[in-house]
């Protein structure tokens, strides 16, 4: 009975992995596709706000406690 616990728990891992590829590989894909030059321009501007208020976000409204 072991035996078969075992496996069933190996082949959950074995198949966690693979989703995890996968899923990664498809980021990857999609994060390949040319952009437009207004997408570029677009991604320009708002890229320091987005760094300011993900900055914000981390630092200044972080609810972790700091003792």
């Amino acid at each position: 009975m072991d035996i078969v616990i075992y496996s069933f728990v190996a082949l959950l891992c074995i198949l966690f992995n693979e989703y995890r590829l996968i899923k990664k590989y498809i980021r990857a894909h999609n994060n390949n596709f040319e952009k437009t030059n207004s997408e570029k321009v677009i991604s320009v501007i708002t890229k320091p706000f987005l760094i300011c208020r993900n900055w914000i976000n981390h630092t200044l409204l972080n609810d972790e406690l700091h003792y």
